[in-house]
């Protein structure tokens, strides 16, 4: 099954870039029909990062309240709210996926969302947090035992 570890955020905006420093964490340890990538895209510009895979893993900036570096994993039917919609007058990742999938565009069947919990996604500084960087971490550790227990 070919599958797509995606990445998101922008590492120029301090904690918001905890999702590209968990792909990075993977790279050397994936392997077969695997592909990692990062993005600093949200809304329709996600679907050319989805599309022609049938499983994705996003791994992403959030904020719930909950404490920084916090990880939490949703599927795709319990997500909510405006996951990187990127503006007001763009479309949240499930409307992405929505209307990709009505258009008929190859986009995964089955998607699965790490989020990291994060503080200040706003500030303009490279780098994440310490709280957020371990949460990175976590994330890739979870993210590679989940790749290797679906490849059996």
């Amino acid at each position: 099954m070919k599958t797509v570890v995606l990445g998101l955020g922008n590492t120029l905006l301090h904690d918001d870039g905890a999702g590209i420093e968990a792909v990075k964490m993977l790279e050397g340890r994936v392997s077969g029909e695997i592909e990692l990538r990062t993005a600093s895209v949200g809304g329709l510009r996600i679907l050319d990062q989805l599309e022609g895979f049938d499983r994705a893993i996003v791994v992403d900036a959030i904020m719930t309240g909950g404490p920084p570096g916090q990880i939490k994993r949703f599927e795709e039917e319990h997500l909510a709210g405006d996951l990187h919609a990127s503006c007001a007058h763009d479309l949240s990742f499930q409307e992405a996926l929505a209307l990709g999938r009505s258009l008929g565009m190859a986009v995964p069947h089955e998607i699965i969302v790490y989020g990291i919990e994060v503080a200040d996604p706003h500030r303009l500084e490279e780098g994440c947090s310490p709280p957020v960087l371990a949460g990175a971490r976590e994330a890739a550790r979870l993210i590679g035992d989940e790749l290797a227990s679906l490849s059996k």
